[in-house]
């Protein structure tokens, strides 16, 4: 249950220690103990008051958030624990989520490394929350790495709550344009621009638009949602030329599987992103 200042008030003694004054104090043992297990009982104490978010300013004017992100970092299971509950348990609050999104590494490194299940699902709830919020880019979140992590825990996992979870999902897959593909196109469509042809040097040449937006619309039909999805509505942007000859890789994010479903994709090339949109989706289930 959530606490009010009326009802904290009832619960300490005339003569108790203030309750930011003693959160303040656990902060300052963890640093100042050389005793792990002291440390696991500080880190266990600040976890469990970040479920209030009562304690939240607390927490945040006593640097609190660097204590959870030190435990991230240490050799000791349940520091780590403690310090990726007390992130999850935290992470609704607006200064906390901008702490988070500046130390998604370690953050991300530790999902990748741990054999913990507890850890795992911990993990894996702030992820949900953080795309949920849409406070973190799910570019820089979802990586190649913490997506096949997720996808080898819900192979292995006997953990309900895992198994359960709803893994973030996306396809990718690397083109690479040729002048053959920009010929063949134009002669189907008729757009026989010169910045498609041989009359622009191969170096300032554009890949078709209109091609770009056709390849993310095949693996929409047929990959993910997958067959029989049919658009309903689009929004994108050309940010910059797509060129030939060069490896591009689309990516396709489902955000919402429902009948009317919503996904968002990107076009890269050399890292940088040359279109990128989204679109409403009518599904086959």
């Amino acid at each position: 249950m959530f606490s009010s200042h009326k009802t904290l008030k009832r619960r300490t003694p005339a003569k108790g220690i203030d309750r930011r004054e003693y959160i303040g104090h656990l902060v300052d043992e963890y640093y100042t103990t050389t005793n792990v297990e002291a440390q696991e009982q500080v880190t266990a104490n600040l976890a469990n008051f970040a479920y209030d978010p009562i304690n939240w300013p607390h927490l945040l004017e006593t640097d609190a958030l660097d204590v959870f992100l030190a435990s991230l970092e240490s050799q000791d299971q349940p520091l780590k624990l403690h310090g990726i509950a007390a992130l999850c348990n935290i992470c609704f609050d607006k200064t906390a989520v901008k702490f988070i999104r500046e130390q998604l590494k370690p953050i991300t490194d530790l999902f990748v490394r741990t054999d913990h299940p507890e850890i795992v699902f911990h993990s894996l709830a702030l992820f949900y929350q953080l795309l949920e919020s849409g406070d973190v880019d799910r570019d820089l979140l979802l990586s190649p790495s913490l997506l096949r992590t997720v996808q080898e825990w819900r192979i292995k996992a006997h953990d309900q709550r895992i198994l359960s979870s709803r893994p973030p999902q996306q396809v990718q897959v690397v083109k690479r344009f040729s002048q053959s593909d920009l010929e063949q196109f134009a002669r189907f469509t008729g757009d026989h621009n010169y910045i498609h042809g041989l009359d622009t040097p191969v170096e300032k040449r554009r890949v078709h638009g209109a091609l770009l937006n056709a390849v993310v619309a095949g693996i929409m039909g047929t990959q993910l949602p997958g067959p029989g999805t049919v658009v309903l509505e689009q929004s994108f942007k050309f940010l910059k030329p797509c060129r030939i000859e060069t490896d591009t890789l689309v990516t396709v994010r489902l955000l919402q599987a429902r009948k009317i479903s919503t996904v968002e994709y990107d076009i890269r090339q050399n890292d940088e992103v040359v279109f990128a949109g989204s679109a409403k989706l009518l599904t086959r289930s």
